[in-house]
């Protein structure tokens, strides 16, 4: 058998018509006069037709590449990594002040738990409130003198950070983690509403007589909006915890202010697409129920109309 090959003219032909229909400015159908036109009316329905909408997806894509798939601008280099590694060991000098404090705090809180045998406030009205005033005090101190180490050992972090840039892999990885750290958080709000939703409908529900299709188009509506908010509030978490990962970098302004709204794009980019998905499915989870409970019912009806039948 001759393998078919596919004319290079013809090829070519589809293509400028394709990329006709996506960049066409007017909004109009148009008309093929040849076995184009289905070709062009996908074209029509997925690509887009105006300046706008092929700006939108130019972002869209843009951003799931950055957030994705962009590689580092800036490589680390051996001196780099070098001058990292020097000032990091300030911090491993300054770390070692945080054993003995952090051991004081525990024989404190021993001590605290001797005292209360872990009941709170009843040591407020007896003997014991002087003691375990005292402790609480020192434990206070402490907690004070803590924060101070916790406090210079980031500065260090920051110093040494800044000898990489907010350019390099380090800093892109860290701004991917927070992101995915937060997309995790929304995911888990969401799960975690669905089950108190289910919940309360279990205990307070009425409607005991609710048909089975709107019933299922009840949930799969729950799940979806609690799922848009948790992608919601991802989206606000981490517009502010990335402020504290760029200032942790040192950089310029400028190049502080570009990399914050460059990561913001590529995180509110892949939102959109889990918020678009979930639209999917909750679309799709509508018109498999529908199609469910319609060939039931159709069913139902053959089952009674044989029925009569059979009794005529």
């Amino acid at each position: 058998l001759r393998r078919r090959t596919f004319p290079r003219a013809r090829f070519s032909s589809l293509a400028e018509t394709f990329y006709a229909s996506i960049m066409a400015d007017d909004g109009q159908q148009v008309v093929a006069a040849n076995d184009n036109g289905a070709l062009v009316i996908v074209a029509k329905a997925i690509g887009p037709t105006t300046p706008k909408k092929a700006t939108a997806w130019f972002l869209w894509l843009l951003g799931l590449y950055i957030m994705l798939l962009a590689r580092a601008p800036v490589e680390i280099t051996e001196e780099m990594h070098n001058k990292y590694m020097e000032v990091m060991e300030k911090a491993r000098d300054i770390d070692v002040l945080r054993t003995p404090v952090m051991m004081k705090i525990k024989e404190i809180d021993a001590e605290i738990y001797h005292h209360t045998r872990g009941i709170p406030f009843m040591w407020r009205f007896d003997h014991r409130k002087e003691v375990v005033g005292s402790l609480y005090q020192r434990r206070d101190e402490k907690m004070v003198e803590l924060q101070d180490i916790n406090y210079e050992i980031e500065k260090v972090h920051s110093e040494a950070k800044s000898e990489l840039g907010i350019w390099s892999n380090r800093g892109i990885e860290e701004a991917r983690e927070k992101f995915w750290e937060k997309l995790d958080a929304g995911k888990s709000f969401a799960k975690r509403q669905t089950l108190w939703d289910a919940i309360i409908s279990v205990l307070f529900n009425q409607r005991r007589d609710e048909e089975a299709f709107s019933f299922i188009v009840r949930w799969i509506f729950t799940i979806a909006f609690n799922f848009t908010i948790g992608f919601f509030l991802t989206l606000i978490n981490f517009m502010f915890s990335l402020i504290y990962v760029v200032r942790s970098f040192q950089p310029t302004f400028i190049s502080g202010l570009f990399f914050y709204f460059l990561a913001l794009l590529g995180a509110a980019s892949v939102v959109l697409g889990y918020l678009l998905l979930t639209c999917g499915l909750a679309g799709g989870g509508v018109y498999v129920a529908y199609k469910t409970v319609s060939v039931n019912h159709r069913l139902h009806n053959r089952r009674r109309y044989a029925i009569r039948e059979h009794q005529d």
